[in-house]
């Protein structure tokens, strides 16, 4: 069983991947809103997978967040907790 900030994590990694397969940015709002997690909460989670290189987050007005395509097949379950949870687990 993962820690919840785990699952949210996996969880907004996935949205995003699948997102991002169709060339598109994905918002804080909305990662929020499909995953069900709070906003904040989500923030600090997204700001970890981005520390981390999982995923690139961009300002603007076309901005949100964004996994490049040739990375979605190499990002493995343990570099997502690992981003998260350090090596708690």
């Amino acid at each position: 069983m993962f820690p919840k900030a785990c699952e949210y994590g996996i969880r907004a990694t996935i949205y995003v991947a699948e997102q991002s397969l169709d060339d598109k940015r994905v918002s804080l709002m909305a990662i929020a809103h499909e995953i069900g997690s709070p906003l904040a909460f989500t923030a600090k989670i997204l700001q970890h997978l981005v520390k981390h290189k999982i995923m690139h987050s961009a300002m603007g007005p076309s901005g949100g967040f964004q996994i490049e395509k040739k990375q979605i097949n190499q990002i493995s379950l343990s570099q997502i907790v690992d981003a998260i949870d350090g090596n708690a687990m």
